[in-house]
């Protein structure tokens, strides 16, 4: 009976001419790695954010503010604070955005010196100065605005994002840095939030978070951020805030779906009047004493008021929160004794 052959070495080789940077590994073997926010759980360290939206839905000033709170370690809209102040490079190629940016983040209260941008130059999304720039500047943060402009290739065709995106990718998680991407929506709706930007879908694939930024209505000084998709992180709660001044931001806070539509519906039948009318109300209740925060917004609710309109209220009367030695809260209006 003849020997059957045994593949040696060599067969292997010809079976596999192309393994020749083939190393496998287990799971076991990689280091545990968790994720660092400079914004939890809305835009990590080391990974690409895409912040989306139409043009004036107050998308590069929502990030303005978040660069200028950044550059001085102040507190973020959900109340956390940074380690330490972050630095930020913001690339932005609107006509005369310079000058205009500079006004933003003054009115906003940032530290210039820890806010950079490369001048007159062409630069591409994977452009080697880029990430000089960010390392010169010892930024953390790397803001491009709008996308669409530091493209070379069609948007549209998945191979080439994947390509430009690449050297960005590797270098945020090299860096440390987190990168957002801001884009806008397409006129044409999707059923799928995270694929309503323009390009191509790998857009949103190769994004770890995404952020959509929408206006309450025509005219309208509300917008809102959602929270479309995070795939390190439970998402995130909807925020509502009011572009008050150019560089100027209330943030009203979380809000949630039926609040969101409140908030849209008082804006579009005069949102003003109806803060106004909120404002008065809610410091009638507080003139005389503290009032725990249940009741007052039970009381608020009894007087046709949203919750959402409530603490903007609250915030445009300058009330406060105060913890009761039983944990529970009160609110006191700070001109009262």
């Amino acid at each position: 009976m003849a020997k059957k052959d045994t593949p040696g070495k060599s067969d292997t080789a010809a079976i596999h001419p192309f393994d020749t940077d083939y190393e496998l590994k287990r799971y076991s073997t990689v280091p545990d790695d968790s994720a660092h926010w400079l914004w939890y759980p809305y835009i990590p360290f080391g990974m690409i954010t895409m912040v989306q939206g139409y043009p004036g839905s107050g998308k590069s000033s929502f990030l303005l503010d978040l660069i200028a709170r950044a550059s001085k370690g102040e507190l973020l809209p959900d109340g956390s604070k940074l380690d330490s102040p972050v630095s930020s490079v913001y690339q932005c190629t609107e006509s005369g955005s310079q000058s205009i940016t500079k006004k933003i983040l003054q009115n906003a209260g940032a530290d210039l010196d820890r806010v950079s941008f490369i001048e007159g130059a062409y630069l591409t999304i994977n452009d080697p100065r880029i990430q000089r720039a960010v390392v010169e500047s010892e930024s953390k943060l790397l803001i491009i605005d709008p996308i669409q402009n530091f493209f070379e290739a069609d948007m549209s065709n998945a191979t080439a994002v994947r390509k430009e995106l690449s050297a960005i990718s590797r270098f945020a998680v090299h860096n440390g840095c987190a990168v957002i991407l801001v884009g806008h929506f397409t006129k044409k709706g999707s059923a799928e939030a995270q694929y309503q930007g323009m390009g191509s879908a790998d857009l949103a694939a190769i994004s770890r978070s995404i952020i959509h930024v929408r206006r309450a209505s025509e005219g309208s000084s509300l917008r809102f951020i959602r929270h479309v998709k995070c795939n390190i992180a439970p998402e995130g709660d909807d925020y509502a805030f009011e572009l008050v001044d150019l560089g100027t931001l209330n943030w009203i806070g979380p809000v949630d779906l039926n609040e969101v539509e409140d908030l849209t519906r008082e804006a579009r039948s005069g949102g003003s009047r109806k803060l106004k009318e909120a404002v008065d109300f809610l410091c009638s209740l507080l003139e005389q004493r503290d009032i725990s925060a249940m009741e007052v917004m039970s009381r608020m609710h009894a007087k046709g008021f949203s919750t959402a309109t409530t603490r903007r209220a609250k915030q445009e009367a300058g009330i406060i929160s105060v913890k009761q030695s039983d944990f529970s809260w009160v609110w006191h209006l700070p001109n009262q004794s």
